[in-house]
């Protein structure tokens, strides 16, 4: 196999990409497969992913052979290490870097394997613990794609794409149709997050919600899993009408489909804004303590306070480690919706 511009071409045509989960993370490695592809058009492209989390990359078609994480059991990562060893990759690239990846990297017998490095060590002790905040060097696209290096590959960084499965677009259409709501005649907006300090105040979204209905004729569809669902009929209630709950009756890819047909996204730091932004459906992404330098928002919007402590950390947590949690509470409703307003002049909506 070789490759253009390749300096070390791979001895065999196998390589396999590693990355469990979740969300966010998935969906930010479609750039490393586009490169893979583009540099070894008749590389078998195998990619390792928790299973409740497949529909992210079943339809990319740069992507041969799918393993699948069933969960978080010994005997699971055992089969998975058999699977993988019966692939006979010759090059792994490790997108996740732990304990899990690690052993399927040294169980598969590749003569190559690389992983991308997560962040400085520097970073890592001023945040968790001189309590510093953190500024990405690098966005991690960029540093997933240097994990090619070694492959004698350096290509330049790419934003996203996610490849939507046509099953998933045509039920979003029937389960559109359903509701009496056409292409591009809703907002999508996704109020939850894995971490309690990432997600922006129900009532504000609610007043984000019922400003766009009254604005823009939009009406709302409330995105997210079963756990969010509370949350999502919460902001309903406070909204009033026109706003309509899908939270837990979707699975991820159809999700998506819903969201590549909205008009506009708005949502937390999260997995489903990273899908919106795939997508290229124009989004408005909030964050609170997590640094959104570390993304590529170019032709979108970002609402950030920027305060002294931001960002206070890499993920989220459940509390505020100051106290006060500034980042979040001082993002008023009308900071959202002027950036959903500019977004929606730009894609020809108005305001």
């Amino acid at each position: 196999m070789t490759g253009s511009g390749s300096s070390s071409p791979l001895p065999e045509e196998s390589i396999l990409v590693v990355r469990m989960s979740s969300v966010g993370d998935i969906v930010l490695t479609e750039p490393v497969i586009a490169a893979l592809k583009s540099a070894y058009p008749d590389a078998r492209i195998g990619f390792v992913v928790k299973r409740k989390y497949v529909d992210l990359v079943a339809s990319n078609p740069a992507i041969d052979t799918i393993h699948l994480l069933d969960d978080s059991s010994c005997s699971a990562l055992r089969r998975l290490c058999r699977e993988v060893r019966a692939g006979d990759y010759s090059a792994v690239v490790d997108l996740h870097r732990n304990a899990r990846s690690v052993v399927l990297t040294v169980c598969s017998r590749a003569s190559l394997a690389t992983a991308y490095r997560k962040r400085e060590l520097r970073d890592s002790l001023r945040v968790r613990i001189g309590r510093r905040p953190f500024r990405a060097r690098t966005k991690l696209v960029e540093r997933y794609l240097d994990a090619l290096a070694p492959l004698g590959l350096r290509p330049a960084c790419g934003k996203p794409r996610f490849h939507l499965s046509p099953t998933d677009a045509e039920w979003a259409a029937g389960y559109l149709g359903d509701l009496g709501l056409a292409r591009g005649a809703y907002a999508a907006m996704a109020p939850g997050a894995l971490w309690p300090t990432k997600r922006w105040p129900p009532r504000r979204f609610a007043a984000v919600a019922g400003a766009l209905a009254a604005e823009c004729d939009l009406d709302i569809l409330l995105l997210g899993s079963m756990s969010e669902r509370q949350l999502c009929e919460d902001i309903a209630r406070y909204a009033g009408s026109r706003v309509l709950v899908t939270a837990g009756e979707t699975k991820l890819g159809q999700m998506a489909a819903l969201i590549e047909s909205a008009r506009i996204f708005i949502g937390n730091d999260s997995g489903p804004m990273h899908i919106a932004a795939a997508l290229g459906t124009p989004t408005v992404a909030i964050f609170g303590p997590t640094d959104p330098g570390q993304f590529d928002f170019e032709d979108n919007e970002i609402v950030y306070a920027d305060l002294e402590c931001s960002a206070c950390s890499f993920y989220g947590t459940d509390v505020c480690k100051f106290g006060h949690w500034q980042c979040m509470q001082s993002l008023g409703s009308e900071l959202v919706l002027a950036a959903a307003r500019r977004l929606l002049k730009i894609a020809g909506g108005g305001s």
